[in-house]
């Protein structure tokens, strides 16, 4: 796992570009995938240090990647973030209890999204530590 490389799933262009931005200006690599479908091989074979994941994937539901990811091998403990603009109160809700580990509205304020994005980052860093340590 790269400790700065972030995958970026979004076919939002705006949304996009405004996390593509922020993540990039606070030193991080990102890959962007603008489809859902493969999403989940992608993740494997990158081994991302985080996921930033579009609610409103036109070819692929953004919660059943989550699912795949939480019951799969490897990559079960990468932190995901979900992101979209017309997130209601209940898709916040199914995101966090299918495995999301935060879900943020569309208009957020770049400075606090990257202040989450490494207060997550330091969490799994410290879990996966711990894991190693009781192996």
């Amino acid at each position: 796992m790269s400790i700065n490389t972030i995958l970026l799933v979004s076919a939002d262009d705006t949304l996009a570009k405004s996390i593509l931005t922020c993540l990039v200006e606070s030193g991080c690599q990102v890959i962007h995938s603008t489809k859902g479908t493969g999403a989940v091989n992608l993740i494997q074979k990158e081994k991302p240090a985080l996921v930033v994941l579009d609610i409103a994937l036109p070819d692929y539901n953004s919660l059943a990647i989550i699912r795949a990811i939480r019951e799969g091998g490897t990559s079960e403990r990468v932190p995901i973030i979900l992101v979209g603009s017309n997130m209601r109160e209940e898709d916040v809700l199914i995101g966090l209890e299918v495995g999301a580990d935060l879900c943020l509205l569309e208009t957020f304020h770049p400075q606090v999204f990257i202040a989450r994005v490494h207060s997550l980052l330091r969490r799994f860093e410290l879990m996966e530590l711990h894991a190693r340590m009781i192996r």
